[in-house]
């Protein structure tokens, strides 16, 4: 019985190693976003994040949900991203199956799915893929936002609310179909320790704040993945003066 309890705990701590391994190596370790609005002052962001010899690497975003419609409809999360510098933030340039994230290129509208997303969409790569995003008020009343996308390349991240959730833009596309200008969604951070991960942000964030006399949103790795990290942080915090 103690053998069979050993084995047993032995084999679950190894699943859920594989799993948090396959998960954090897809998300960042921490964002900062402004309150409510896009963040226009990201680059000055970057570089004090890359100043904090905790960092490993910091690099801009855009977060949105979208319909995405190949064959068959299906709701994804579109992250909008710099290619050249997301190898420092996450393992994506890795997961790749089928083509390069160096595909993405400002003005080619191409896309990156999750392999299991594809299957969903019934598409692969050279097919077109419709992004329906929020609506935009025009004189003619609420318009959907919609924007055609080529596939450019397939990943898998081996956890299925990547591979079946997530589909990868160009963050400078991104910004144009959704009139944000030069603005993003935030600044996503990686640490050499992610157990560090909160206090890193929080003293980011209010050296920014410092600086702006503005406000900015926390979060980290725990609070993001609450359903399976069980942290004693559940909310996002605000920081600012």
């Amino acid at each position: 019985g103690v053998t069979v309890l050993i084995t047993t705990l032995a084999v679950m701590s190894g699943f859920q190693k594989e799993i948090r391994d396959r998960m954090l190596g897809m998300v960042a370790h921490a964002t900062i976003s402004a309150d409510g609005d896009v963040m226009t002052n990201w680059p000055r962001a970057v570089d004090v994040a890359r100043d904090d010899a905790r960092v490993a690497g910091a690099a801009p975003y855009v977060d949105t949900q979208a319909l995405l419609r190949g064959r068959r409809n299906e709701p994804a999360a579109v992250r909008a991203i710099v290619p050249e510098d997301e190898a420092q933030v996450s393992d994506l340039t890795t997961s790749m199956v089928i083509g390069k994230l160096e595909d993405l290129q400002p003005g080619t509208f191409n896309i990156v799915l999750g392999r299991e997303l594809a299957l969903w969409l019934g598409v692969g790569v050279g097919d077109s893929v419709i992004v329906t995003t929020d609506f935009q008020v025009t004189p003619m009343g609420a318009v959907p936002q919609l924007k055609r996308f080529t596939v450019s390349g397939i990943f898998e991240a081996g956890y299925q609310d990547f591979d079946r959730r997530l589909a990868v833009v160009h963050m400078a596309d991104a910004q144009r179909v959704m009139r944000m200008g030069e603005g993003v969604t935030g600044v996503r951070l990686k640490l050499h320790d992610m157990d560090q991960a909160w206090n890193v942000a929080r003293d980011l964030a209010e050296a920014l704040a410092r600086e702006n006399r503005s406000y900015y949103l926390v979060s980290d790795w725990s609070m993001e993945n609450a359903n399976m990290f069980r942290a004693l942080k559940l909310e996002k915090t605000m920081i600012g003066i």
